[in-house]
């Protein structure tokens, strides 16, 4: 039996963006954040993989039978 990533890919995603969201609000607002290109980079990454997970985990569903 394979464990259920859904959840694990949602949280990913969604902390992602709403941690791009952050930073790109500060940046609009003329903050110095260091870094904040690579920050960036590392969180478009990481939506990436939570997205990934998220098809691998609607695959593995997909061919489990239902038990019913």
């Amino acid at each position: 039996m394979t464990p259920d990533l859904t959840l694990p890919g949602v949280v990913l995603i969604s902390t992602c963006i709403i941690a791009g969201g952050i930073l790109i609000g500060a940046q609009t607002f003329a903050v110095e954040i260091p870094f904040a290109s690579y920050v960036m980079v590392a969180l478009a990454a990481l939506v990436v993989l939570g997205a990934a997970v998220l098809v691998l985990s609607s695959r593995a569903q997909e061919r489990v039978p239902s038990r019913r």
